[in-house]
């Protein structure tokens, strides 16, 4: 055997050890003292329930606890639309560079990747809904807005 295996399997047997004379050592828990109360705690304890009991309710607390029942509003603390819901519109729309038709299936080139209709684009925002030779038409996946990308040289047709 080496060294270093021997100094690995006397690391073991020490660990082994340690682990065996903390399971089977002593189980009984300590035992805490019991506490004992500070002097004058359960009189303050008393006048403290006594003045909560005293206290009347005023015209703020009556609210409170009637407003608890009552349907709160939908924007109970903010009443401005919420600009962060709407779908932002992208600036460049994919490149339409061609087609491949296989069979009775048509694949669209969008910026050097192939799309059959029904696919999401890489950016997550459109999918390609249909292809034909001149033009491909995307559904944005947010607002349902359809947008047609032109084929590259039919855009002044």
């Amino acid at each position: 055997m080496s060294r270093r295996e021997k100094i690995l399997l006397a690391a073991t047997a020490v660990v082994a050890v340690i682990g065996l004379v903390t399971l089977l050592g002593d189980k009984t828990p300590p035992v805490a003292p019991p506490p004992r109360p500070a002097a004058g705690e359960a009189a303050k304890a008393a006048t403290m329930l006594k003045s909560i009991q005293d206290a009347a309710m005023g015209p703020h607390e009556v609210a409170v606890l009637a407003a608890i029942d009552r349907k709160w509003r939908e924007a109970a603390f903010y009443d401005r639309p919420l600009t962060g819901r709407e779908v932002a519109k992208p600036t460049v729309l994919p490149r339409y560079s061609g087609y491949v038709e296989l069979g009775t299936g048509r694949l669209a080139v969008l910026d050097g990747m192939e799309y059959q209709a029904g696919d999401p684009l890489d950016g997550g925002v459109y999918k390609v809904f249909s292809i034909t030779p001149d033009q491909v038409v995307l559904e944005n996946l947010g607002s349902g807005q359809r947008v047609t990308v032109q084929a590259e040289g039919q855009e002044s047709r």
